[in-house]
């Protein structure tokens, strides 16, 4: 497993570029068959876009399924886990209504 502290990959957790910049290291990592660890420390807050473009996007490449099962989410805030949350739960709602 490997660990990804957002911090080292971007400044901020707020707009699409930074979430575009964490959506690759996941999926490199993914894509090479590492489970992946996002920490979130040093954050208190993430927007809807952040969290759409860093982690919405990987459902363009991986299975809901695998994603639970191969992402984890640490060192998060209620904030963070409420934002996580509702959008992945968002996305699975549209998948069954297709």
């Amino acid at each position: 497993m490997v660990k990804l502290l957002i911090s080292k990959i971007t400044e901020n957790a707020f707009s699409n570029t930074d979430g575009d910049l964490v959506y690759k290291e996941i999926k490199k990592n993914l894509l090479s068959g590492k489970d992946v660890q996002v920490s979130f420390k040093g954050f208190t807050s993430v927007n809807s876009s952040f969290v759409n473009s860093s982690l919405m996007q990987l459902l363009n490449d991986f299975s809901m399924e695998e994603i639970k099962k191969r992402v984890m989410f640490i060192d998060t805030t209620k904030q963070i886990n409420h934002m996580i949350l509702t959008r992945f739960q968002f996305e699975e709602e549209k998948l069954h209504l297709v």
